[in-house]
């Protein structure tokens, strides 16, 4: 039974099987075991939100992905995947002894069995109990492997992207309607939500980010009681999310009137990505993007080191992107290429910008970008 809610089409997930068993084939894996919830749907469609508990996907150089979860979550298999169906286990199963018995199923003597160790989902204790388990094979570190697959991005994907930054703009427009002197940012936060939802907003890999005043300088704060005031500045960083694709937007708001440092840094800080963005296109230097925002920036904030944007789209708590996979910064260095997506982000001096774009084969589009790029005076 293929799902009611299948985000994308069979024969997708199919390519992009393949795409991952190609990439084992160069690596010399020939049995992949994925515990990433982000990867798990990026090849089957299978989603929840318990995905607490264990679950992991086999997959060898040929064949369907094989999964195995929860009895519970049987369910979402029915509903989201192409898969017709999965093993599962129940309370007081032997996890590990479940997982080896699917792998085994593709026989393992001499087998080089990947791993994602740098997985949240694999636990150091399950871990080690596959490596005793699969003894008569080579278990090797296969971290990264499928999150590099999924940088490249399909036409379907980039849709769900682009309403997502649609959804993430109407956010954006409801925190600045709703935002005043005396307004807290619990207040803002409700509308936004509100909003968020009433446009097709699902649950965000990471909550809204809402930061004023003082609170500018405690990263990634959420909403608080605090009592947003004349004077202050205020940061929203605020997502949409489509079938678990996100993008993100950043804005900054001035409460009555900004000061002319925080003035002349948002002149900067917007012309420094401008630049940035413009450069992005197929086979563009990633460090060089970076440089176009961080070399201006670093003349009014000499410490600067923030990334300068990060890959983006499937997200499952705690994140919103995929920034493990191609990030950018000073010390990394790679080629942009067609169909890749970003959130580009710069701050300094109180002030933040951000967007998220795609990479096209005529350079880039913003997929958000329509609000006003500058300083928001409420």
């Amino acid at each position: 039974m293929t799902g009611n809610r299948q985000a994308f089409a069979t024969e997708e997930f199919k390519t992009r099987v393949a795409r991952v068993q190609s990439e084992m084939s160069v690596r010399g894996i020939d049995i992949l075991l994925l515990h990433a919830p982000e990867n798990i749907y990026y090849l089957t469609g299978h989603q929840t939100s318990g995905y607490f508990a264990y679950q992991t996907l086999v997959l060898a150089q040929s064949g369907d992905p094989q999964l195995l979860l929860r009895l519970l979550e049987k369910g979402n298999v029915d509903e989201y995947s192409w898969l017709p169906d999965a093993f599962t286990w129940k309370e007081g199963d032997d996890l590990v002894e479940k997982t080896l018995d699917l792998v085994r199923r593709f026989g393992i003597a001499g087998k080089r069995v990947g791993l994602e160790k740098k997985c949240w989902f694999l636990t150091s204790a399950i871990a080690d109990a596959l490596t005793n388990g699969l003894s008569d094979a080579t278990i090797v570190d296969a971290s990264l492997l499928v999150d590099r697959v999924r940088v490249i991005k399909s036409a379907a994907e980039i849709g769900y992207i682009r309403r997502a930054a649609q959804i993430a703009e109407i956010e954006q427009q409801v925190a600045f309607a709703t935002i005043c002197d005396g307004a807290t940012e619990a207040q803002v936060a409700a509308a936004v939500f509100a909003a968020g939802v009433n446009a097709g907003c699902e649950y965000t890999g990471l909550p809204h980010h809402i930061m004023s005043g003082y609170r500018y300088n405690v990263c990634h704060a959420n909403w608080s009681p605090k009592i947003i005031q004349r004077g202050e500045l205020v940061l929203f960083e605020l997502y949409g999310c489509l079938e678990r694709y996100h993008a993100t937007q950043m804005r900054t708001v001035a409460i009555g009137h900004a000061s002319d440092e925080v003035r002349r840094a948002a002149d900067i800080v917007v012309a420094a990505q401008d630049a940035g963005i413009a450069a992005m296109k197929p086979g563009a230097s990633a460090r060089e993007v970076d440089a176009l925002v961080r070399k201006p920036i670093r003349k009014i904030r000499p410490e600067y080191y923030n990334r300068s944007g990060y890959s983006t789209g499937i997200g499952f708590p705690p994140k919103t992107a995929e920034w493990e996979a191609l990030d950018f910064n000073e010390q990394e260095d790679w080629e942009l290429k067609e169909g890749m997506a970003f959130h580009m982000l710069a701050l300094a001096c109180g002030f933040g910008i951000s967007e998220t774009v795609v990479v096209t084969s005529k350079g880039v589009e913003r997929l958000t970008g329509s609000n006003r790029r500058e300083l928001l005076i409420k």
